[in-house]
This record gives structure tokens, sequence and C-alpha cells, in this order.
């Protein structure tokens, strides 16, 4: 399922998602994929753009735009085991790397352009789910312009393989330097 902006249609999707499995013994996904980012910020569009993209029947996808604060308060108590977020994040690698940001990294390098830290965000989701992870893109150019670089779009395109091969975890963590 994929959203922008539905948070009515979310809350009230998130609800019956958690009875169907009990009512007709069907399953939906338990995994959800948050991308976070600007259209309009070059490189920082990366996060929507992987959500967008990406398609698979063993995940949930929520493009929160810059505001993913909005969206996750709309998700229920034990309706998901993981939640994975991507963002670009200016981690000082070479652009397109992509790195999972380990908790005590957080604060040490900038995330994207949106107001609440992307650790409260966790803070909040962990208390919801099993397992939160942070995935950063490094960005090349976010300017105010629309598209991003070819780095940017390769790294997307890697990110979403990662997803629909289930390597994901594999991706190196961010190392403090």
């Amino acid at each position: 399922m994929k959203y922008r902006y539905e948070s009515k249609k979310f809350s009230h999707v998130s609800r019956v998602k958690s009875y169907i499995p009990k009512v007709i013994g069907f399953t939906m996904p338990d995994k959800l994929l948050l991308g976070v980012g600007n259209d309009i910020r070059g490189d920082d569009a990366v996060g929507e753009a992987v959500v967008r993209e990406f398609d698979s029947k063993e995940w949930d996808t929520i493009d929160c735009g810059s505001v993913p604060e909005n969206h996750i308060t709309l998700i229920e108590e034990d309706l998901y085991e993981l939640v994975v977020i991507v963002d670009a994040a200016h981690m000082e690698l070479e652009p397109g790397e992509i790195r999972i940001v380990p908790r005590e990294l957080l604060g040490v390098f900038t995330m994207s352009t949106h107001a609440l830290p992307l650790s409260t965000v966790m803070d909040f989701l962990d208390k919801k789910v099993g397992e939160v992870f942070l995935i950063g893109i490094q960005p090349k150019d976010m300017s105010l312009k629309e598209g991003m670089t070819p780095e940017l779009k390769k790294a997307k395109n890697k990110m979403i393989e990662l997803l629909n091969s289930g390597r994901w975890r594999d991706i190196p963590k961010l190392k403090k330097k």
C-alpha cells in the first residue's frame, strides 16, 4: 500500500489491517518503509523517491515528505514489527553512499530538511514497533531544484534493489569519525 498525505485513509486502513488476519486468515505486511525528503531540494528527495518506486507485497510504504512526524502518529501499536526510514544524510561520505545510521550517531551529522529530529521520530516509533532502522544516503546537491544528481539516482536504485532482495540489513553501519 502506498500513502501520500492521506492521514485519514491510513488511520482507517491500519485499524482494519490489525483485524484482517483474525477475521479471514489473511496476513498483510508487518514491515513499513518510510521515505523522508523534499522534492524541491535536489538530492534530498531520495527517501521519497525510494518509497515511490519501491513496490513489494511484503512492505507497506509511506511517502512522508519532509514531515515524518505527521505520519508516525498514525502507526498503531503492534501493527508493524519493523520500520525502516530512508532519508538523505550529510555523513561526510561520497555522494550516493548508503549507511545504516546507529542511534548513538544521530545528531553527529545532519539529516535532510525536516524540522523534528529523526531521533525523536525513532524514539516515538520504538514504543510502537519491534525494530526501527534509519538508512542515510549521502547527498551531493540539496540546493533548491527539482531532480536528483546521477549519483543519487543510482543510490536510489541500489536501495530499492537491497530492499527487494532482503539484503538491506547488509548495508554497512555508519562509523564515528
